[in-house]
């Protein structure tokens, strides 16, 4: 079932509700089984939709949550009480809506055959129901409005961040962006925001006051009153939760935690729980996110990984903000990125902190090519190689680094994902750029 999904890939990307709908009804609408946090975001959507999950893990709630892409498999997607979807239940929701669909383009009352993402989407609903999960997290996908995942009525919706990016498909203003990802919004359903730009802000408050949506701004609900490097301490309405520490790296995961939490609590509202300090302290100690800022160690006569997705600006600057206060030993970059991204943008900052680049192509159609990257990065390092082959990149930017050196990967998450396949020695049938 799994070639019968990636096949999929074919149809592309399709905005629109329609045919998730359409699916949704056949299945007899599985998302109104438990409640529901809808986290859409620029940069940050990931790391918060795992830090709600694992607040509601540590709080005896059962929940999964569903995010995109995947970095080697796609049973990654779909996480219930912590852990992956098993392969042989992956198989049997695919073919289940491989039989709905052939169903409904029959009687009508799916005009076209849903996408791999509408698939992925309706399958991780119908699970979470099955499993009788009590609350779900799901991750936006692109955007917001015409998302796959809008289809839902959640309890609480969050937009964590608005920037400049895949402005060909959301507009190229934060304006535009901002509109797209508040379209999320549902009438008399709270916004939880952290997005900080006040152009994105407005638009963001207006579209709640249209909707008669509550509007919560992240940075109030969830006051910083302490950090002091030992640990940080957030107070809420609720309360104080005092000696909080995360369990991803990256000053601007506290910023991150804070609409996590303002989120969660809401979500517990709607359950009729209260949140209790030591469950949110242990949620957001044990919160795992592959691929953001992680830590790989080397063998005695092998280099150090450090991988991170940053993709965009606004992602890097995050990347960059670490690099500085932690900056790793003797780094080579190992670069990719996909077609559309500013590439001045991410390597003219990578480049002061690098001196060496191996530069390769992410194994997705839109992966840039090594070529058009050498005219970006030839002037900006001194030592600059192309190897078009992930794998074989990685060992070549492990000889330049020496065994105490450091790899940088980074610039795609499909880049990154691959290089994890490599070092896991994964047979997964590989990233997909939807």
């Amino acid at each position: 079932m799994i070639e019968w999904l990636y096949g999929l890939r074919n149809l592309g990307i399709k905005l629109g509700l329609d045919n998730i709908r359409g699916l949704l009804r056949l299945l007899a609408h599985p998302e109104r089984s438990y409640r529901i946090a809808h986290v859409a975001g620029t940069n940050g959507k990931g790391s918060v939709s795992a830090m709600i999950d694992s607040m509601l893990a540590a709080s005896g709630v059962r929940s999964g949550m569903f995010t995109s892409p995947h970095l080697i498999r796609p049973n990654e997607r779909i996480r219930i009480a912590g852990e992956d979807i098993g392969s042989a239940e992956l198989d049997a929701r695919l073919r289940q809506m491989r039989e709905l669909i052939a169903r409904g383009r029959a009687d009508g009352t799916l005009e076209v055959h849903p996408s791999f993402f509408e698939v992925m989407t309706a399958s991780a609903l119908e699970t979470f129901r099955r499993h009788e999960l009590e609350a779900a997290v799901l991750e936006v996908g692109l955007g917001g409005r015409l998302d796959a995942t809008n289809a839902v009525e959640p309890d609480v919706s969050v937009v964590v961040s608005v920037g400049l990016d895949h402005t060909k498909t959301l507009g190229a203003t934060l304006e535009l962006i901002a509109a797209e990802k508040g379209g999320i919004v549902k009438p008399g359903r709270p916004l939880v925001c952290g997005a900080v730009q006040q152009r994105a802000l407005d638009v963001l408050r207006g579209i709640c006051e249209k909707r008669g949506a509550r509007w919560i701004d992240a940075r109030l609900a969830a006051r910083l009153t302490r950090d002091d490097g030992d640990g940080f301490t957030l107070r809420t309405a609720h309360g104080e939760y005092r000696d909080l520490r995360l369990g991803l790296d990256g000053r601007f995961q506290i910023d991150n935690a804070r609409v996590a939490l303002a989120a969660f609590e809401l979500l517990m509202e709607t359950m009729g729980r209260s949140p209790q300090p030591q469950a949110v302290r242990r949620g957001l100690a044990d919160v795992r996110w592959a691929g953001r800022l992680q830590r790989i160690a080397g063998g005695p006569e092998t280099a150090d990984l450090l991988l991170d997705a940053a993709h965009n600006p606004a992602g890097l600057r995050g990347l960059v903000t670490y690099l500085r206060e932690r900056p790793p030993a003797s780094p080579v970059l190992l670069f990719g990125a996909t077609s559309g991204k500013p590439l001045e943008q991410l390597l003219g900052p990578l480049s002061e902190h690098c001196d060496t680049i191996v530069m390769t192509r992410p194994p997705v159609e839109r992966g840039i090519e090594t070529a058009e990257l050498l005219r970006i990065a030839g002037p900006r390092f001194s030592t600059v190689e192309a190897v078009d082959d992930p794998a074989a990149a990685l060992g070549r930017a492990r000889e330049l680094a020496g065994a105490r050196g450091t790899v940088l990967v980074t610039g795609s998450l499909y880049l990154v994902g691959e290089i994890l396949g490599v070092i896991e020695g994964s047979d997964g049938p590989g990233p997909v750029a939807l």
